[in-house]
């Protein structure tokens, strides 16, 4: 187990070196960036001579934009990535890091509530259409799985914020708190729940599909195969049959889906934050992408890679805990 852990840590060591060179190469090969957008800001208000241009990039350290120009930047950017030194955001003018650490909270809040009941919901629907296969049951989910799949979010988000804040005015249609009143203990988190419920709605709603549709074909092919026949041959009751036997191995496929939930839980729903306007690090992403900042593009889909290379690391340590035959080595 340690020698695999380690031969992962090394390989992982070797996959972010090649993630961060290809960030790195290709927002500085951007056809725009920060410093030329300020700059086409000041030259409508005054005129900027050549001089003064070469001054600002060379202040951002985009003064030199040939091969080994960008090859010297890479290198002292990974140095400073290896001090855990993200750089200065240009737009927000505070550390990459810090910024992340901040503003991730809102969306780890509403990206764990919402998988928390994705999974709740999903795997038990999955289960019962495939243990009812061609039923009623089974066309409804089915149904749900094609509504998650097929509505955008931007256009199913604001179909909820128009029911439920606009027409019925049951919640707030956007923001993280009521900036009119001043709430504390209970009353502040009741707020932060109602102004989060929507969107937590949003994105349940059109996550459970694909786990239902993933549940549901694992256990499909699980049934079907020759030791449950086996077992249900010997008398065992279908419960048993089903959770015990037939669920266990359906959650090895499950388990490989893992990998990608650490990200998804730290990255924010960018799209959902922008509809609700919510304050995570997806909607501060989005703005900073939007005005070409590049320490925090860089810093940001670095960060997003190290979860990616956690995600994949811990789900393949999952895999021998669901599954007794696996055999890491």
């Amino acid at each position: 187990m340690f020698k695999y852990i380690l031969k992962r840590l090394l390989l992982s060591i070797f996959i972010l070196l090649g993630v961060s060179l290809i960030i790195y190469i290709l927002v500085r090969s951007m056809p725009y960036d920060f410093v030329s957008n300020k700059i086409s800001a000041l030259q409508s208000n005054t005129s900027l001579d050549a001089t003064a241009v070469e001054k600002m990039y060379e202040m951002y350290g985009l003064q030199d934009n040939s091969f080994l120009g960008i090859l010297k930047g890479y290198a002292n950017w990974l140095g400073a990535l290896c001090r855990f030194d993200f750089g200065k955001s240009f737009v927000y003018g505070d550390s990459v890091l810090n910024i992340i650490v901040d503003k991730m909270g809102v969306s780890f809040a509403v990206a764990l509530i919402a998988t928390f009941f994705e999974f709740l919901i999903a795997i038990p629907l999955g289960i019962t259409a495939a243990t009812h296969q061609y039923s009623l049951r089974d066309y409804v989910v089915t149904i749900l799985v094609m509504v998650g799949i097929s509505l955008p979010t931007f256009f199913f988000g604001q179909i909820l914020k128009d029911l439920f804040a606009m027409k019925l005015g049951w919640f707030p249609p956007s923001g993280l708190l009521d900036a009119s009143q001043t709430l504390d203990g209970i009353a502040l988190l009741g707020d932060y729940l109602r102004h989060m419920f929507i969107p937590i709605l949003t994105v349940v709603i059109l996550s459970i599909g694909g786990r239902m549709r993933m549940t549901r074909t694992n256990m499909l092919e699980v049934l079907s195969s020759d030791y449950i026949r086996t077992a249900r041959a010997k008398g065992l009751k279908e419960k048993i049959v089903i959770y015990k036997h037939a669920f266990r191995n359906t959650l090895i496929p499950l388990v490989t889906s893992l990998a990608g939930l650490l990200p998804s839980l730290f990255s924010g729903a960018i799209i959902t934050e922008q509809v609700f306007d919510l304050p995570g690090i997806g909607n501060v992403a989005f703005k900073a992408m939007m005005q070409a900042d590049i320490p925090f593009i860089m810093g940001y889909n670095m960060f997003l890679a190290l979860l990616s290379v956690v995600g994949v690391l811990l789900a393949d340590l999952m895999y021998a805990v669901v599954d007794p035959r696996v055999k890491l080595s």
